[in-house]
């Protein structure tokens, strides 16, 4: 047998050694390869979007990644070695565990997937869970995806369908869903009732075919619409059964699915009570303002919200003016306390509605102006009215047949009185003077004068009771009214200067002539420049001016005197009525009879402790005075 030589022998171990070796380098690579998948593994397992869980047939956890960890805000050394159910509400727990049982009993399904619903933080998830068996009876692996996001979504989706197809069905006003075409595809009951339609009339229609006129405002509406994409307007309608109704619609371009939808409300009683309102409106704003009473509306905070006409011609300003005023302070303050509106106003949320009797004077008048007033508080929603009413003419035609009525018994009895004295009074006279030619001596000389003045005294009053007692024949001729205002003045000069008074003049320059009796014009100012001369008892002055105001003249007498109460002033020119002692209230009677024949009028105004002025106003032509 031959042997193998060292040499060779050596040489096959080398060989064997490199085999070896070679194959050591393989397997070394294999275990590389597969503790780098082990560790690639470990890696994804740990790293992986999705949470992972492997628990026994117990329900005891045996690995976890952190994502779930991290879910549940746990660390991995809290949750391995524990049961499953430890982590979950107990209502949720006989969930899981059925679950489980489920994967141990049917053994050929090797994997299944579910939804659960878990409680996190008080606050209920939604997880998608695929679960399979492992080999060798390693338990199960479970993944775990939180889908809390997708299913809330997929619920709201849901919710909102739901609640688009109650609204749709249920809803009162009609909806209509139709294509770029105009073809309507689908409308509720509600759309079906106003258009007077069944649901196969609708769904073969269009709704331009309702359109009643296919006019400007339509073509601009279609404009608008296809431009803005949406719009809210209203036309009229012709049904299908010749009704007419005027439809207030909302339409709005591509808002379901690619679908227009328009809604529709029957506006057509609407319409027609808003007309009926507007119309009674009209009827109650025309009323409000031509009603012969002035009204004025003010809030609780006395603003002056609106008035009429009426308000406005008696308070002499405009709406414009005074409305956001205070009422309060726009008001005339009254000719005396009792007859002020004021305090009635102010107490009028406690009485609820008051009236009276409201005297003013207006800058732009000469007499004061009688009202009569009501106020109602909150006649509606929180709005007070006044009403004021002119009386002064009610008041001074009162007045006037008051005292027409006493004059007609002045003239009657001064006519009876003048016809009984007059003869007397002439058999006095002649033997009066019979007697001073036989039997005058210086000594009675004095009293015989005296007898005559009285006597002619007597005859001057006589005299006035006939000129009241029977209209006198007035000869009109063109006078100057500064003349006989200076004559006047120049006869009473002697008595102005025992008294210390003294006269001013103020005329305009250009006085026009005037048509008058001179001689009764010169008695009226004797009268009033006497009485304001006797009044002056301490000195004074008595101013006379004279103006010319559009067709009449203005004359003024003023006194710097004592003045007179209201009471006193109220009763000037009642025939007997007179404040010295022996006067006899006839003067100003005449003097207010002589003016009242040559068409004019006779102002007084008086103040205690300022003086008394009297205003005559004469129509430069006869019949132009009011």
């Amino acid at each position: 047998m031959d042997r193998i030589s060292y040499s060779e022998e050596y040489r096959q171990l080398q060989k064997k050694l490199s085999e070896v070796e070679k194959e050591n380098t393989i397997l070394r690579k294999k275990l590389e390869e597969k503790s780098h998948i082990q560790d690639r593994r470990s890696t994804v397992f740990q790293t992986i979007n999705v949470g992972i869980i492997i628990f026994d047939k117990n329900g005891v956890i045996r690995d976890i990644n952190t994502f779930l960890c991290d879910n549940f805000n746990l660390k991995v050394d809290q949750v391995v070695g524990r049961n499953i159910t430890h982590f979950l509400q107990q209502e949720e727990r006989s969930m899981i565990r059925n679950n489980i049982n489920n994967l141990i009993t049917k053994s050929d399904l090797h994997s299944k997937r579910s939804i659960l619903p878990l409680t996190i933080n008080n606050k209920l998830h939604y997880f998608e869970t695929l679960t399979s068996c492992l080999p060798y009876d390693m338990g199960f692996v479970t993944i775990i995806e939180n889908i809390t996001e997708e299913i809330e979504k997929e619920k709201e989706k849901e919710e909102t369908q739901i609640l688009y197809n109650e609204f749709f069905t249920e809803a009162l006003d009609g909806i209509m869903l139709w294509k770029e075409t105009g073809q309507i595809i689908a409308a509720n009951a509600s759309a079906l009732k106003i258009f007077e339609s069944t649901k196969e009339q609708l769904l073969t229609s269009k709704i331009s075919d309702y359109i009643y006129k296919k006019d400007k405002q339509y073509a601009e509406i279609v404009m608008n619409l296809y431009h803005q994409k949406e719009n809210r307007d209203e036309l009229m309608f012709l049904m299908p059964n010749g009704q007419k109704k005027i439809l207030e619609f909302t339409t709005k371009l591509h808002s379901v699915e690619g679908l227009n939808m328009s809604i529709f409300r029957n506006i057509t009683e609407r319409y027609k009570m808003e007309e009926e309102i507007r119309e009674s409106k009209a009827m109650f704003e025309n009323i409000f303002e031509e009603v012969f009473d002035g009204i004025i509306i003010w809030d609780q905070k006395f603003t002056i919200i609106d008035m009429n006409k009426a308000a406005e011609r008696l308070l002499c300003k405009n709406k414009e003016q005074v409305i956001g005023l205070d009422l309060l302070s726009t008001l005339p303050p009254a000719k005396s306390i009792g007859e002020d509106i004021k305090p009635k106003l102010i107490h009028l949320k406690e009485e609820g509605q008051n009236q009276g009797l409201y005297t003013v004077k207006f800058q732009n008048k000469w007499e004061y102006t009688q009202l009569e007033y009501r106020n109602k508080f909150n006649v509606y929603s929180g709005l007070s009215i006044t009403t004021l009413r002119d009386i002064t003419e009610n008041a001074i035609l009162e007045e006037q047949l008051r005292k027409s009525s006493t004059l007609n018994v002045v003239g009657e009895l001064a006519a009876g009185i003048a016809h009984e004295i007059r003869n007397p009074m002439t058999a006095l006279k002649g033997f009066i003077q019979l007697l001073e030619t036989d039997v005058a001596s210086p000594e009675n000389e004095m009293y015989f004068g005296v007898i005559k003045s009285e006597l002619t005294r007597i005859e001057s009053i006589i005299n006035e009771f006939l000129l009241l007692a029977k209209p006198q024949v007035v000869k009109y001729v063109k006078s100057d009214l500064r003349q006989i205002m200076n004559e006047t003045m120049e006869l009473l000069h002697a008595q102005a200067v025992l008294q210390n008074v003294q006269f001013i003049k103020k005329y305009e320059e250009e006085i026009p002539m005037i048509y008058c009796e001179p001689n009764q014009l010169k008695k009226v100012f004797i009268n009033i420049i006497k009485n304001a001369i006797e009044v002056l008892e301490d000195g004074g002055e008595i101013e006379a001016s004279m103006e010319v105001k559009q067709d009449y003249f203005h004359i003024s007498i003023q006194d710097n005197g004592k003045g007179m109460s209201k009471e006193k002033l109220a009763r000037i020119g009642e025939p007997f009525y007179t404040t010295k002692e022996k006067g006899t209230g006839l003067g100003l009677l005449v003097s207010y009879q002589i003016i009242e024949d040559h068409q004019g009028k006779v102002k007084v105004e008086s103040e205690l402790g300022i003086g008394t002025t009297f205003h005559l106003l004469l129509p430069i032509n006869i019949n132009k005075i009011d």
